[in-house]
């Protein structure tokens, strides 16, 4: 491929303007190039994301068959959305970053901690690997006990993603917080 797509990732670049590529569309999106840039550098063959990105996927397993040959493939799955129907983590302020150089452990367990009521049983579901009749016991709380589902899904992500040590870090870091009035064991 001749294109400015093609230039960019192979010089010091980093514009991710595209204008002449030959071989597509003028309309085909900038994720479908970099899914041919992917299999190209590093044979990647699946692109995986949420619903509302089938087309770009698509783009890109059309534009890769186009432009190489390749077969690539496609998979989405539906969005998480919130109880109230919103994207969840779609805004830069509710981002939900597993680099903890994008977000450190500690706000990624308030994140969890802070979860709406009406989430905590779907996401216990989700992002968990409890046994599905704890889950169902977690959901089943009320009131101010909801508070206690909410920490162990915040204790069980963190512990998925950072380990053990880490959240024992996180949950004395919290309780020292509560205890000196600062809120560490969040709301909700």
């Amino acid at each position: 491929c001749h294109c400015d797509h093609h230039r960019r990732y192979s010089s010091s670049s980093s514009s991710p303007y595209h204008s002449d590529c030959h071989h597509s569309p003028p309309d085909t999106p900038l994720q479908a190039y970099d899914f041919l840039e992917l299999h190209r550098r590093h044979g990647a063959t699946l692109q995986f994301g949420g619903s509302d990105q089938w087309g770009n996927i698509i783009s890109g397993v059309e534009l890769g068959r186009r432009a190489d040959g390749a077969q690539l493939f496609g998979l989405t799955a539906p969005l998480v959305t919130t109880a109230d129907g919103k994207k969840m983590g779609k805004t830069a302020s509710g981002a939900v970053w597993l680099n903890e150089d994008l977000l450190s452990p500690y706000e990624y367990w308030q994140f969890w901690r802070n979860t709406a009521d009406a989430d905590v049983g779907r996401f216990l579901r989700f992002f968990t690997e409890l046994p599905q009749d704890e889950v169902e016991k977690l959901e089943a709380l009320r009131g101010a006990q909801i508070n206690d589902a909410k920490v162990v899904l915040a204790n069980e992500a963190t512990r998925m993603l950072h380990g053990e040590a880490c959240l024992a870090e996180i949950q004395a870091t919290a309780a020292s917080l509560f205890a000196a009035g600062g809120g560490g064991g969040g709301g909700g």
